[in-house]
């Protein structure tokens, strides 16, 4: 029976609903991932062990050589593994090792793309020396998600400090970029890339950002309503068609975010090969009835061939919140799905009792909530009602 290889990284990678897709096809899962007692290994039909930090892509190539695998395919939605399911499908040759993926896997090579073509005046820099623009913020230029290592310096002597505390805490050796902060209200768009086209399917107003720790926070909600975020919605996804076209991307999936300010500037913040987090599937579901896990594994196998993406829908008014923990310690919820579900206008509930926060260097959320509305006004209503019933503590480690 032919394999298909799911990539993940500490037990996160939607390996549930990929193995679902997987068997679905008749095709056998099989786990690549640095954890020995991975709880997703059960899940599959062979666990490959790899320690992505530490070990070498020949010991990746051995161990899954030692299977004897007829691969078929690789399926990754870990941001950290761009490279790595890049490096390991153009080795079996499988989608996914073209080499315009190389360039969504860096931050430093898409800002440079994005100049080349004309389509972003940001200022950044891979090298802190020659950082002259403030407020500037500095992040990962490949190891990425969940807002890892995310920094906002108002200043030289910020930007230093910070630095600094990247080598105390042993990441002085992470390649990161640092970019002009535009101020302006943050979005996200979510959808497939088809024969170098980009198809927006969702796009999500962040009014509620934080931009202390530059962390999702507060209501997220599909359709935008602010009118430069809808303006900039459509100016940056022409811009995203036109870099999917000059990469030559094809079968791919891309959740990208970007920030739009009131004097009608859109620049792109990030861009990755995978579905949004969170509410975002369910969302996506909600608002366009595409399975957008199916449509990854599809992509794939080289198979997605949608009848009719259409226009971005306008309709259902849909919203959510990631809420987090904002100590170190374990979440104890005692709050049930099924409380949180009975409640007025919610669609979409996941909660992760026994989270544990080890660092708050990233976002930490243990709960996650989707509820629909007639207005804005509702959604924050319906929100207020999820927050006021959960009922959660944060044992101390």
């Amino acid at each position: 029976m032919k394999s298909v290889l799911i990539l993940s990284w500490k037990a996160i990678g939607n390996i549930g609903p990929a193995v679902k897709e997987l068997r679905a096809r008749d095709l056998r899962p099989v786990l690549v991932s640095n954890l020995p007692d991975d709880p997703n290994a059960v899940l599959c039909d062979e666990h490959v062990v790899f320690d992505w930090d530490s070990e070498e892509l020949p010991t990746l190539l051995e161990r899954i050589d030692e299977r004897g695998l007829d691969l078929v395919a690789a399926v990754n939605m870990v941001e950290k593994l761009i490279g790595w399911h890049h490096a390991v499908a153009g080795h079996y040759g499988l989608r996914g090792g073209d080499a315009g993926r190389t360039v969504i896997a860096s931050k430093l090579a898409v800002r440079d793309r994005m100049r080349a073509l004309g389509l972003s005046a940001i200022r950044y820099s891979g090298d802190p020396d020659t950082v002259d623009f403030f407020p500037a913020i500095a992040k990962p230029a490949r190891v990425s998600g969940a807002s890892y290592l995310v920094k906002r310096a108002d200043s030289p002597a910020e930007l230093s400090a910070y630095l600094r505390h990247l080598a105390d805490s042993g990441a002085g050796g992470i390649e990161m970029i640092f970019e002009e902060y535009l101020p302006g209200i943050e979005f996200s768009v979510d959808g497939p890339v088809l024969n170098g086209r980009f198809h927006p399917v969702l796009a999500v107003e962040k009014p509620d950002h934080d931009e202390v720790t530059h962390h999702d926070a507060g209501l997220e909600y599909h359709p935008p309503q602010t009118d430069y975020v809808r303006e900039g919605v459509r100016v940056l996804c022409e811009q995203v068609s036109t870099l999917c076209t000059d990469l030559g991307l094809d079968q791919i999936w891309l959740h990208f975010e970007g920030r739009s300010s009131p004097d009608g500037r859109t620049e792109l913040i990030e861009i990755n090969p995978r579905p949004g987090g969170g509410q975002i599937p369910r969302a996506i579901q909600e608002i366009s009835g595409i399975d957008a896990i199916e449509a990854v594994v599809s992509m794939a196998l080289g198979s997605y061939a949608p009848q009719d993406l259409g226009p971005l829908r306008e309709q259902p008014l849909i919203g959510w919140m990631d809420v987090e923990a904002h100590e170190v310690g374990t979440v104890d919820i005692r709050s049930t799905e099924a409380d949180l579900l009975a409640l007025p206008g919610v669609i979409g509930v996941k909660l992760l009792n026994g989270f544990q926060i080890k660092s708050l260097d990233i976002e930490n959320f243990f709960f996650t909530f989707a509820v629909t509305a007639d207005s804005v006004d509702q959604l924050r209503a319906h929100a207020a009602t999820v927050l006021d019933t959960l009922d959660y503590r944060v044992v101390p480690a």
